[in-house]
């Protein structure tokens, strides 16, 4: 049973909390988004493909790597959870603050986040996630385009995100914050099918 939006209801984490198990949704701003059923295979492999690959990069530094499903909520106050009105679940984030990490989610922004692009995930990682991100002071922000092939690196400096860096096919994108992070975008995009 999917949820039925209320139209002008601001939705926080304890309605989130309610939601029914067989819709996946993210709550931005107040409303909700439904989430894409499944993810791609593709979309899964370049998952796994930068989920080890940081993972790895991140063995000598006291920050940790986290990838969907896993709640990330973000508030001005946090002493009130159940009221936060943004509750996400990013396909890869890394997080240095041990504080934030809680039981069953994160609280507060991590330094670094991915998110793979969908065909049902366009705008909302193109602009609402990219808004929001910079609302809470999100370091990076990097889209994943498998469609195109491209990479866009946000990163947030002097209170915005600064103009985006766009990788394509052949080139190497290195993370602004975490220099042994690294990719090239010619193997991150090849499909590695069984044959």
């Amino acid at each position: 049973m999917s949820l039925a939006i209320q139209q002008n209801k601001i939705y926080t984490y304890k309605d989130y909390l309610s939601f029914p198990d067989d819709f996946k949704y993210e709550i931005i701003e107040g409303t909700p988004y439904l989430m894409s059923p499944s993810p791609s295979v593709q979309h899964q492999r370049i998952l796994r493909k930068m989920f080890i690959a940081i993972n790895d990069s991140l063995k000598n530094l006291n920050c940790e790597v986290f990838s969907a499903p896993l709640d990330v909520i973000l508030t001005l106050n946090a002493s009130n959870i159940e009221s936060a009105t943004n509750v996400i679940q990013p396909d890869i984030f890394i997080i240095c603050d041990k504080s934030k990490i809680k039981e069953k989610f994160i609280l507060g922004s991590p330094e670094f986040i991915i998110e793979i692009v969908s065909n049902s995930s366009q705008s909302t990682d193109y602009v609402k996630k990219l808004n929001l991100y910079e609302k809470f002071k999100v370091t990076e922000y990097w889209i994943v385009n498998p469609l195109n092939k491209t990479i866009i690196q946000y990163y947030y400096s002097d209170n915005c995100y600064l103009s985006p860096d766009i990788y394509k096919s052949n080139e190497v994108i290195t993370s602004k914050i975490f220099k042994n992070i690294k990719f090239n975008l010619e193997e991150l995009f090849h499909d590695d099918q069984l044959t």
